[in-house]
């Protein structure tokens, strides 16, 4: 691209060298591929040219849908967001609660009359002779 700055011609920096050498080796590689191509496809045999031309026409479409594949789920990989940070639950302490009285002490009377009740228990030992 041409600029006029002053009635002076002034062009755009040039590219840089590493794009240049990278368009040359390109370029190279282009012209040995299809030099080599041609000269690989005349000595086969038609059995052997139509078995290639069949796999790369299998071939080519499964290694796009492959390739298709992957970036997709590289793409989603990045868009899940980043897992939140663990939170502890609080941890409630119960103080325990007294030990309640039975409900049916000495066979039903109720707690108080248990613990009102003056004396000592009588055993009887049934079975035993004296």
């Amino acid at each position: 691209m041409r600029i006029r700055d002053n009635g002076y011609d002034y062009y755009d920096e040039r590219p840089r060298l590493g794009q240049r050498l990278g368009r040359f080796v390109a370029l190279v590689g282009v012209v040995f591929a299809v030099v080599t191509a041609v000269v690989v496809v005349q000595r086969l045999s038609d059995d052997t040219l139509a078995l290639i031309i069949g796999l790369l026409l299998a071939g080519v479409p499964l290694l796009v849908i492959i390739g298709l594949l992957i970036f997709v789920l590289a793409r989603r990989g990045q868009r899940q967001p980043p897992p939140q940070q663990m939170t502890i639950p609080p941890i409630i302490m119960q103080i325990p609660q007294q030990p309640q009285p039975p409900a049916l002490p000495d066979y039903g009377l109720p707690w108080e009359g248990v613990s009102q009740r003056a004396g000592m228990r009588q055993w009887e030992v049934i079975g035993n002779e004296e």
